[in-house]
């Protein structure tokens, strides 16, 4: 499995990849009009436009060629809201990877043992537990995703 910093280029196949991580995650959780109208091209310009202003760190994990994860980071301002100054925005894995160890190793990649904090929807049972297992802890009460109606949680790591 390589990773790689994500180019301009792999903005349309990121886009592709995470209406697919969403059906595979969400149908069914998240209102079908939801994710019925999140078309992958309007994904793809939000991702090229990321990754062209450098406004997020982006990466992607390829097996064999194909996109098998995205993970990608964005600074925030320190001490706001006493939250770390690095946020873990995206972290998507296709289901075929799960258990591979992939995550760990794309969560290392885009933030290594730094202070970050990261938004996770509260019904994403596994995805908190695989943020638990790396120090990350909820932080504050949930608030609701204005897009998906769902409760997330704000979740902070910072070295002890």
């Amino acid at each position: 499995m390589d990773i790689r910093e994500a180019l301009v280029a792999d903005a349309d196949a990121i886009g592709a990849f995470q209406s697919a991580c969403w059906e595979q995650t969400y149908r069914g959780v998240v209102p079908d009009a939801f994710l019925d109208s999140s078309a992958s091209r309007d994904r793809a310009a939000r991702w090229a436009e990321r990754i062209r202003s450098g406004g997020r760190r982006v990466l992607i994990a390829l097996r064999d060629g194909r996109l098998s994860g995205v993970v990608s980071t964005a600074p925030t301002d320190p001490g706001a809201d006493d939250l770390p100054g690095l946020e873990l925005c995206t972290l998507y894995l296709d289901r075929d990877v799960h258990g591979t160890g992939l995550a760990d190793r794309l969560l290392d990649a885009a933030i290594g043992g730094e202070d970050a904090h990261l938004l996770v929807f509260s019904v994403n049972e596994r995805a908190k537990r695989f943020y638990a297992r790396h120090g990350f802890r909820p932080s504050g009460a949930p608030e609701t995703d204005p897009g998906t109606g769902l409760d997330e949680e704000r979740w902070v790591r910072t070295a002890p």
